[in-house]
């Protein structure tokens, strides 16, 4: 392999991520396959100790002083040099053998763009995890039936050819929310994008409470993928 080509980009838009993001970064430099691969930290605004605990890792770290996610993954994206990008969240944690998967499936399938894949919570208890099942089965018939496969990846594990991002006008810098949704549906416009829960990765379940504000994340996500813009164009704040 080229040691000088960068085959994936991993960017990670962060925001007082300081008791998150470690553990992220640990399982990523613990990836299997000899790939040369660079790590990009986008601080956006952040008032803790997010930006230095990740140059004390020693990856990128780039600043976005305006706040919101779909401009913080649009700045990390323009900065990406590898041939595949990588979004995650800073919760997110990878098994080992991620990015091999992930490049097993894309060298298989030439018209692959943009692949995502299901997510288990390390920090739930089991009913949650029970439940999640369902949640991301009927999200993932919902896209394909109804959406013939231009919508299911998500930016808590989402990976994408950098040639086909850059035909595309990137990541809306507007959006607070549905910002991987939207770009999932412009790159699908330039081949596949695919879903595949046979690849795995684990979050937080700190986001997901069984409560009203899950429920209308629900209904604005829906109220996106019919219409193309979120009903209430922000996230919730942890």
């Amino acid at each position: 392999m080229n040691e000088d080509k960068i085959l994936f980009s991993i960017v990670i838009p962060a925001y007082n991520e300081e008791k998150m993001l470690p553990a992220c970064l640990s399982a990523l430099k613990n990836q299997a396959g000899n790939f040369n691969y660079e790590i990009i930290v986008v601080d956006n605004d952040s008032t803790d100790q997010t930006a230095r605990l990740a140059r004390e890792q020693g990856v990128k770290v780039i600043s976005e002083p305006v706040r919101g996610v779909g401009l913080a993954r649009k700045t990390g994206t323009e900065a990406a040099q590898g041939e595949y990008v990588l979004h995650l969240d800073a919760d997110t944690r990878l098994p080992e053998d991620y990015l091999v998967n992930v490049l097993s499936r894309f060298e298989n399938d030439p018209k692959l763009v943009c692949l995502g894949g299901q997510f288990c919570f390390y920090d739930a208890p089991w009913w949650k995890n029970f439940l999640r099942v369902f949640v991301l089965h009927s999200l993932r018939l919902f896209a394909v039936t109804i959406f013939r496969s231009k919508l299911g990846p998500m930016g808590n594990n989402m990976i994408f050819k950098k040639e086909a991002y850059d035909k595309t006008t990137g990541f809306d810098p507007e959006l607070r929310f549905c910002e991987d949704a939207d770009l999932v549906r412009k790159l699908s416009r330039f081949g596949q994008v695919k879903l595949d829960f046979g690849l795995k990765s684990q979050a937080s379940a700190r986001r997901y409470k069984l409560n009203f504000d899950f429920l209308f994340q629900l209904l604005n996500l829906t109220w996106f993928c019919f219409f193309g813009r979120p009903l209430k164009n922000e996230l919730k704040k942890i």
